[in-house]
């Protein structure tokens, strides 16, 4: 028995969002069995990754760069630390930071995980074809860019955004400086109309 279709359906592949963390979830499982097959996991070899950029970071820094609290990298970190893909170091001028910083180790991995990862994405690219110029990377890092988290920069409709959620048991995501002055005003605007009534 076939079942029936509301007529209103359409599929979800048709939108951005969706396609975006299918991507994602596709590109995620790929770059987590290849780092497995480096002996790190997926978390690590993120912070691998942005470490492989040649610069120290801070835990700070490095949970801001891959997403997570700076206690989550910091954790991440010692595990590397443990590995000996990354060392500690002092900061140039604040002794209250310790900066974290591949050794020759952690750059062999990182360099052996980037070259397969270059490859899978030139595969992924003549698979798809020049239509987007030949940079899938690019094409999906300049919409990131363009979307500035979702609002295209626009801070009014950031605010707006966040004003409107009807969840608040969840915690809200930190808007812009703007935005969150734009906020305070409609929390305050939506204050003084329930005062009234």
């Amino acid at each position: 028995m076939e079942l029936e279709r509301d007529e209103r359906g359409e599929p979800a592949t048709n939108r951005l969002n969706y396609t975006a963390y299918r991507l994602g979830r596709a590109l995620d499982r790929f770059t987590e069995n290849l780092a497995l097959a480096h002996g790190v996991t997926l978390s690590q070899f993120l912070v691998l990754q942005v470490l492989g950029e040649g610069l120290p970071l801070s835990n700070a820094q490095l949970g801001r760069r891959t997403f997570v609290s700076s206690q989550a990298a910091h954790l991440v970190a010692n595990e590397l630390l443990e590995l000996g893909l990354v060392e500690r170091g002092s900061h140039p001028t604040n002794r209250r930071i310790r900066l974290v910083q591949l050794t020759e180790a952690g750059w062999d991995v990182v360099q052996a995980c980037t070259q397969e990862l270059r490859a899978h994405e030139q595969r992924l690219t003549g698979l798809i074809g020049e239509d987007l110029g030949n940079s899938i990377v690019g094409v999906l890092d300049h919409a990131a860019q363009v979307l500035a988290g979702g609002y295209f920069g626009d801070d009014e409709a950031e605010a707006a955004a966040v004003h409107r959620r009807q969840i608040t048991s969840r915690p809200r995501h930190v808007p812009s400086r703007l935005a969150a002055s734009r906020l305070k005003g409609l929390n305050r605007e939506a204050d003084g109309a329930n005062s009234d009534t």
